[in-house]
């Protein structure tokens, strides 16, 4: 019995001191990193093949259009997950329907000008991505966007 609460107590004193440490050691001002700026545009890193330009232009997109609702990309991601998660998103904020698929147009069509300034995407590619942008229901954009984060 005695070794037991002597344990006990030996757990209790290296709680207390690990705690201690840690707020010594600045552990009680943590603040979470903030998120990067959607409106800044992302630099995107060499990519090869339709996969890999798909899901940098999603990001770029989703950016974007997070931009112009001024929101983070990582919240309007999250809520593009599902579209009972977009449907409370946009009721949460006062956003349309036609506001987030408006952003989404302006987002994608955001990211194929990064994609082109970097060199993976050509001016021909960008000419044709830039058309079906503009006419593709938004509708298919946004479950694109869905599958590739989902």
């Amino acid at each position: 019995m005695k070794t037991r609460v002597a344990w006990l107590a030996v757990a209790a004193v290296v709680s207390a001191v690990l705690v201690m440490t840690y707020a010594a050691a600045g552990g009680t001002d943590y603040a979470p990193a903030a998120g990067r700026d959607p409106c800044e545009p992302r630099k995107w890193p060499d990519v090869s093949g339709t996969t890999e330009i798909g899901e940098q232009l999603a990001l770029s997109a989703i950016d974007g259009a997070a931009c112009k609702l001024g929101v983070s990309g990582e919240e309007l991601a999250l809520a593009f997950t599902s579209q009972k998660r977009l449907d409370q998103f946009a009721k949460e904020r006062g956003i349309s329907e036609g506001e987030i698929q408006d952003a989404a147009r302006d987002g994608l069509i955001r990211a194929i000008g990064e994609g082109e300034k970097a060199g993976e995407i050509n001016g021909i590619e960008a000419f044709v991505l830039r058309l079906a942008a503009r006419a593709a229901p938004i509708d298919r954009l946004i479950e694109y966007v869905r599958g590739s984060f989902g």
